[in-house]
């Protein structure tokens, strides 16, 4: 079959709904299908381009508002595809929309993927969203053949998917690329004297990934250093944070990382933490390359984050609460035979429900189903 992906950002921007919808597209190739992805343009990048097999159309920005790109034609553009299904992917806002709109006037199937719902800070932040989800964003969730859902937890506790029926289907990690043989020794010498144990943080640095609370729960051990791989608006604030706090010694700030070098980092260290404190982290697909490269995890007890492990691969804490960060940091430091055993259960449990392979067939299913109808 012929799909087209539509997805407000994609690659080479960073970012969790962009690493899924490539994954998925590059799979779904694999299984014998043409994929089509259409999203925004910025910088300078090239309108057409083929990446591993996916053609690529980035149509320009109307305005970008709080980092959403309105991108009108998106409508036009659905409505006149060849595609055989249209599979939209969300937030940011409105393209869901514009896509739902050109589907439906050409009579195309049409696939939600909710990926987490909006959220901003403040009275007037709720207000615009309550106004944006009641008046635009229900549209394309009332219309489409079937939206799907990250977890069952998410989509239970969603105002937004409350009353919609939902299709659960995780993420998905490349298990063959983040293995638990990967060689971080470069890494591991390079950060770690006298074999102090390493924690690692990879994502964006955005106030609601929680970081400002991970590097707090270094003031309460004596040991151990913690990698923060990534970059954000939030890096000069965490940075003064580390000076107060005189953890310069222990809190490292690497920066971006070369995809190559991505799954070393995971392999250096002794414990993979997502310590996200808001609704905007719906799974983490962090938590997934940390299981997958044999590494326990720690993670924050929200819905979506919860659901990546069963508490036999890690432990769940509090989130905003450095002391409970704190605590399974010792617990897996302090019990390194525990560790390995926890790392070993978290790839297994990759490997039986998070492999691409998985996922992209299920993924598959869905499409055949509405198109077989």
């Amino acid at each position: 079959m012929h799909i087209l992906q539509v997805t407000p950002y994609f690659f080479p921007h960073f970012g969790g709904v962009e690493s899924h919808v490539l994954g998925l597209s590059e799979n779904l190739i694999k299984l014998g299908h043409e994929v089509e992805v259409v999203t925004s343009r910025y910088s300078r990048m090239p309108e057409t381009e083929n990446l591993n097999g996916i053609k690529i159309t980035r149509l320009p920005q109307w305005i970008n508002m709080y980092n959403t790109p309105i991108v009108t034609s998106i409508k036009e553009f659905v409505r006149r595809t060849h595609a055989d299904i249209v599979h939209v992917h969300s937030p940011p806002p409105f393209t869901e929309r514009f896509a739902a709109k050109g589907a439906k006037e050409a009579g195309k199937p049409f696939v939600v993927t909710h990926h987490c719902d909006l959220e901003l800070r403040g009275f007037f932040g709720n207000t615009a969203v309550n106004i944006y989800q009641n008046y635009l964003g229900n549209y394309p969730l009332r219309v489409a053949d079937r939206v799907i859902s990250t977890t069952e937890s998410y989509a239970t506790t969603s105002r937004t998917l409350w009353d919609i029926d939902v299709t659960v289907i995780p993420n998905a990690v490349d298990i063959n690329r983040f293995k638990p043989d990967n060689d971080g020794k470069i890494i591991k010498d390079k950060y770690s004297t006298d074999d102090e144990p390493l924690a690692l943080f990879v994502g964006r640095l955005v106030p609601h990934k929680g970081i400002g609370i991970l590097i707090r729960s270094l003031n309460y051990i004596e040991k151990g250093k913690l990698l923060i791989v990534g970059d954000g608006p939030y890096k000069k604030w965490l940075e003064n944070l580390v000076k107060k706090l005189d953890l310069n010694e222990r809190v490292i700030f690497v920066g971006p990382v070369d995809d190559y070098w991505l799954p070393a980092y995971y392999a250096a260290t002794d414990v993979v933490i997502l310590p996200s404190t808001s609704r905007l982290e719906a799974f983490g697909i962090v938590g997934l390359e940390g299981m997958a490269s044999g590494k326990p995890l720690i993670l924050s007890d929200i819905p979506g984050v919860r659901d990546v492990i069963s508490e036999k691969e890690g432990y769940i804490v509090e989130p905003l609460d450095p002391s409970a960060i704190t605590e399974a940091l010792e617990k897996i430091w302090n019990a390194p035979e525990m560790a390995r055993e926890m790392g070993n259960r978290g790839r297994k449990r990759v490997e039986e429900l998070f492999s691409w392979e998985k996922v992209s067939k299920d993924v598959e299913n869905v499409f055949t189903e509405i198109l077989t109808k």
